[in-house]
């Protein structure tokens, strides 16, 4: 038999790294009267956790869900729903006690809830692209491939509240990865009776901060302080209105005080605003955990051929991206991690390195037997707005400089454009990768498999993916960092994607608006939000 090290709160803050404030410590405060209102941008393409895969989803579902830990307002995971865990001995059991608390229709809330919402996320027959999160669960891969049956993944409910997880292997960061809203419950008896509760606000049930009253797709958000949620007493706001703005309207709104919050991370502000926004020190700036690519579809010609591949990644400037397009002080990216996660030592290419490029390119041409001009049509996919066309239109430029070809761009709707993603019908598309948790596995796990996930390049290296899983056999950090930068660099060779940019968060919000946690890996939560209206009306904008 197994024995156990238990560790209740205090403990855990201790040993593996959690922020030094106790989930049941309660705030003085009333509820602020009038909504906080913020911008996403444009529709959402779910509200279902365990389908949330862009930061917008993900952001709205910690709204309206909690799972067994959540990110504080030090950055740090500290238990939430969970109020108590024991991990064994081999690092590969936990046991999680949980507290007594409810869904927002009253149900109380469960460990099967937990187990229920991750079997089905790994079940078969469930479209998720974030189910790779739960990989490192006992047998979780195998059940999503369909090679053993449900019961066999290591997730059990031994009682009300009681979930036990078994682990592949140990995995560290575990604490930090079930704050993940792939890792959310959902209720069993709401989601077995009604499938489509998640896509009405009539229907919709959940167990976070604040509860969804309203949902006028197209338009906006509507949500409400949740006066069921278990740490209530913490909510400082009364509701949360969420527009769906464009870019120009939005700092328009914004500057007239009809919005709170303007800019990174749930939408971009116009790069014609930043140098005067700059000038009058109102432009907040921040760390963001992830990396602006251009995904490759390696089995569609000409990128089938990983010459061509990097050379197209050779060609482009990206020093001049950052200091004339987008402006933000983002960093040319030469690696898929972002360089403060340790992996890469020294780039991994030369940026702009428009002779070798050239070399790579005749050579692709040379082995497919083809001329310049037979090459078929190459297009550019990007999802719509000012600041993707602006990076589509000066890498455009950059190729045909290079190899005198013109690459015809397509600006695409959300929707359609996550629907093309996962269904491969691009040549090259723009995309990017926040982490969930500051750990590089986070970025090169995405690319581990060719189908499933959210890799959708059609690529995969067994040697890749070897490397991966002998980071999880590895204890000593110095060791598992050389192995994860050999994976990156064995990645980085055969180009499936091309880095652009390394993210920075670019923002604004109106002075009364205080408390607001905004972590480096784009995780903005309103949770400990309060807003001062006095503030807001007569002070400038921060």
């Amino acid at each position: 038999m197994s024995r156990f090290l238990t560790f209740f709160m205090a403990p855990i803050l201790a040993v593996i790294g959690f922020g030094c404030q106790s989930s049941s410590q309660k705030m003085n405060g009333e509820v602020a009267s009038r909504p906080v209102k913020i911008n996403i941008g444009d529709e959402p393409q779910t509200l279902d956790p365990r389908k949330a895969r862009d930061l917008k989803c993900q952001t709205i579902s910690r709204m309206l869900f909690e799972g067994l830990s959540r990110v504080n307002r030090d950055e740090k995971a500290e238990l939430a729903i969970a109020d108590s865990v024991e991990i064994s001995s081999d690092l590969k059991t936990y046991t999680f006690r949980l507290k007594d608390t409810v869904w927002s229709n009253g149900d109380a809330l469960t460990a099967s809830d937990f187990a229920y919402a991750w079997k089905k996320i790994l079940s078969p027959d469930f479209p998720s692209d974030i189910a790779f999160h739960l990989y490192v669960i006992k047998n979780a891969k195998a059940a999503k491939d369909g090679a053993v049956g449900i019961d066999k993944i290591g997730v059990f409910a031994p009682d009300e509240k009681t979930l036990v997880v078994q682990l592949e292997n140990p995995t560290p960061y575990f604490l930090d990865l079930v704050a993940f809203p792939a890792f959310f419950p959902v209720n069993q008896k709401v989601d077995e009776t009604n499938p489509a509760w998640a896509q009405n606000a009539s229907t919709y049930v959940g167990n976070g901060p604040f509860l969804l009253v309203d949902w006028k797709h197209q338009d906006h958000l509507e949500m409400k302080k949740n006066g069921k949620y278990w740490d209530a007493s913490q909510v400082k706001i009364a509701a949360l209105e969420l527009a769906m703005l464009q870019e120009e309207t939005e700092l328009k709104m914004f500057e007239k005080k009809d919005l709170d919050w303007a800019g990174s991370p749930l939408s971009t502000l116009p790069v014609d605003a930043l140098k005067t926004l700059r000038k009058d020190n109102n432009l907040n700036t921040k760390e963001l955990l992830g990396t602006y690519f251009i995904r490759m579809n390696t089995e569609r010609a000409p990128f089938d051929h990983p010459s061509m591949r990097k050379a197209f990644a050779l060609a482009m400037n990206r020093k001049a991206i950052v200091d004339h397009v987008t402006q933000g002080n983002q960093i040319p990216a030469t690696g898929l991690v972002p360089i403060s996660l340790g992996l890469q030592k020294e780039p991994y290419f030369q940026d702009a390195d428009q002779e070798r490029a050239k070399k790579l390119f005749a050579e692709a041409l040379y082995d497919r037997k083809l001329s310049k001009d037979q090459l078929p049509e190459i297009v550019l996919m990007y999802r719509a707005g000012e600041r993707n066309h602006l990076i589509a239109q000066a890498v455009q430029q950059q190729w045909f400089e290079a190899f005198g070809i013109r690459v015809k761009l397509e600006a695409i709707e959300g929707k359609v454009y996550f629907d093309r993603i996962s269904k491969q019908d691009f040549h090259m598309a723009s995309g990017s990768w926040i982490a969930d948790f500051a750990d590089p596995i986070n970025f090169l796990e995405v690319f581990k498999y060719k189908k499933g996930g959210s890799n959708n390049t059609l690529w995969e290296n067994p040697r890749f993916a070897a490397l991966l899983d002998q980071s999880m056999q590895t204890a000593n950090p110095a060791e598992r960092s050389e192995i994860l930068g050999r994976s990156e660099q064995i990645m980085i060779e055969e180009m499936p994607i091309i880095p652009v940019f390394y993210y920075t968060m670019l923002y604004v919000n109106q002075p009364g608006l205080k408390g607001v946690v905004l972590s480096s890996m784009g995780q903005i939560d309103f949770k400990w939000a309060s807003i001062d209206d006095k503030a807001v009306a007569q002070g400038d904008a921060r």
